[in-house]
């Protein structure tokens, strides 16, 4: 099992017997349970050693909703792409731990998603200059177009751009300033602006694969468990 620890990282163990004793361990291997947890590091092995794991907050009953379910597995491996061994990430832990609490409040699975890409960013000084361009290093004055380059930023009308090139809409703008600026709880996105296929996905996914160096491969179940809601396909 990958436990994302706040002060130690991300660890890496095996819990003996774990599935076979509810006593030490009920609950506590469900996904994004947050636990106490204790373990023995094993010298020379890859794997510590999981000697006890006590539930501190639960998550699971609202992962019997499918999009929940796939959205905490998308929480789940953004944070393990960008968590180290034996490299505090309190910031990250912090971040998915407060996405997780506003997810089970209501929050809508693609905002949830689209706040932790924003963030997950910004914490690791990756996010993209919004004003700008990745090309050529000019300002992008207010009202002149925008064009997103997955995994280089925002683009002038000028600089060459891959095909398809999605422009960044106001709406999309103003979407990025409510991410910067509000915390998840009660976070409101409109569906179309954070949903799949559009322009911050193509921003914000694209920067933190192109970080990752790796394409994230949990987004497709959720865009399946989502495929009835609005939004560009």
């Amino acid at each position: 099992m990958t436990l994302l620890t706040q002060h130690s990282g991300r660890v890496r163990g095996v819990a003996a017997q774990a599935r076979k004793s509810r006593r030490r361990f009920g609950g506590a291997l469900e996904p994004m349970t947050r636990v106490a947890a204790g373990w023995t590091h094993r010298e020379g092995r890859e794997l510590d050693r999981i000697e006890s794991l006590a539930v501190v907050r639960s998550f699971a009953a609202m992962q019997s909703d499918p999009a929940i379910q796939a959205t905490v597995a998308v929480l789940s491996e953004i944070a393990n792409a960008v968590s180290r061994e034996d490299l505090a990430e309190p910031n990250t832990f912090r971040l998915i731990g407060a996405v997780l609490e506003a997810l089970q409040g209501g929050l809508a699975p693609w905002a949830a998603v689209r706040y932790a890409e924003y963030w997950t960013l910004k914490l690791h000084g990756v996010l993209p200059d919004l004003d700008t361009c990745a090309g050529c290093g000019a300002l992008l004055p207010e009202g002149e177009p925008r064009f997103v380059a997955a995994g280089q930023g925002l683009l002038c009308r000028v600089c060459p751009k891959p095909a398809g090139a999605p422009g960044l809409r106001p709406a999309d703008r103003e979407a990025l300033a409510v991410l910067d600026a509000r915390p998840p709880a009660g976070l409101a996105l409109p569906p179309e602006v954070a949903r799949p296929g559009g322009s911050l996905e193509t921003l914000l996914r694209g920067t933190l694969e192109a970080f990752i160096e790796r394409r994230l491969r949990t987004y497709r179940h959720l865009r399946a468990a989502t495929a009835d809601l609005p939004g560009p396909s």
